[in-house]
């Protein structure tokens, strides 16, 4: 790699989209490095598809409406076959009125995602499954969808330069800036590096002298029941606030969540052997008729959280052409394309078609 490339450290979504955008962008030489044997082995390839786009948070609901137009409609000869189904969703409160679904309905209006309060008698025919259910209040997203997460990553990557297997050991630094990175024997130019490494995030910032700032990963399950007779084909995800509980058609079965948030170390997290029971105690609550799904198999991965909920996407405050895109907390597939634009935008001096400013690493002092 020439003297002067962009060196991106992961090879999950956020890795992946920065990687497309600069390529696309016109950069020079961009190399990406996974520590994995393949890319998206942790939380970009175990995540449940579900683009969502109604979010608690205004300016993160921006970018997972933009990242879902992307994927909508991505560019010619950008993926082989479609990345995105269009099912629609329900979010389901737990009070006649739900404070949470105003809050979502106003910053999804604001981000140009069409919503409405939708009435029992729909959600019911649309999810079968949700009958006798005691939800109050529900917000449909008819724009939102499913994604195939696996044809999303390899379709970022296209055409990049990418290593697995390989792990960064070190940096080498001149005054503020990063002249190479270090992995295993080899010394690989740089001009600028671009921090996705997901939980090991700060590990590799560490490595670099950047700023510290406490990043952490958490665990989560997911589950499917195998095949289910009668299941809708075109069923919408239903997603439970209170308590928080989700599912969605998947292999003629159900995926589902019990939306665990456990803290875990930087590593792949095993699977709780009573993940499934955490699901039944929550569906006994929110949704009794599913009580009693089938159980075919179930699988960890982790998501990483900054203190305050939001992204980390910018240039390090220690180091100059050190970046951050990291801290995604579960939204990185939805909201991929609309980062690794905003990120690639910064690394390169450009201006991102969104602000920036809400997710600076500054922010933390």
């Amino acid at each position: 790699m020439p003297r002067g490339g962009v060196v991106i450290i992961g090879a999950g979504l956020a890795g992946a989209a920065t990687a497309y955008w600069l390529r696309r962008f016109g950069a020079g030489e961009v190399l990406v490095l996974e520590r994995e044997d393949l890319p998206g082995s942790h939380a970009s390839g175990r995540n449940a598809g579900i683009a969502r786009q109604a979010l608690l948070d205004g300016p993160t609901t921006l970018l997972a409406a933009r990242g879902t137009a992307f994927l909508r409609n991505p560019p010619p000869g950008f993926a082989e076959a479609p990345l995105f189904r269009p099912t629609g969703g329900y979010l389901l409160g737990s009070e006649e009125e739900d404070r949470r679904l105003a809050l979502l309905r106003r910053h999804a209006l604001a981000a140009g995602v069409y919503t409405y309060p939708a009435d029992r008698g729909e959600v019911v025919e649309r999810i079968p499954y949700l009958d006798g259910a005691p939800f109050p209040s529900a917000l449909a997203c008819p724009l939102d969808g499913l994604v195939d997460i696996h044809l999303l990553l390899s379709s970022y990557l296209k055409g990049i330069p990418l290593r697995t297997g390989v792990e960064v050991t070190g940096f080498e630094v001149k005054g503020d800036r990063i002249t190479a990175v270090r992995a295993g024997d080899e010394v690989i130019p740089a001009s600028a590096v671009v921090n996705a490494a997901g939980p090991w995030a700060c590990a590799v910032a560490a490595l670099a002298g950047a700023r510290p700032l406490q990043l952490q990963p958490r665990r989560r399950h997911l589950i499917h029941t195998g095949t289910l007779p009668g299941l809708p084909p075109d069923m919408p995800y239903a997603w439970f606030l209170d308590p928080e509980v989700y599912f969605r058609p998947e292999s003629g079965g159900l995926l589902l969540s019990p939306c665990d948030e456990t803290p875990h170390p930087a590593q792949a997290p095993a699977v709780h052997p009573e993940a499934p029971l955490w699901l039944a105690s929550k569906l006994k609550a929110a949704a009794p008729r599913m009580g009693d799904l089938p159980v075919r198999r179930f699988w960890a991965g982790l998501r990483t959280f900054s203190d305050d909920g939001r992204f980390v996407l910018g240039r390090d405050g220690e180091v100059e052409n050190f970046f951050w895109v990291a801290g995604l907390g579960g939204h990185g597939m939805t909201t991929s394309a609309a980062v690794g634009e905003m990120a690639a935008a910064l690394v390169l001096g450009r201006t991102p078609p969104l602000d920036p400013s809400p997710y600076d690493p500054s922010r933390f002092g």
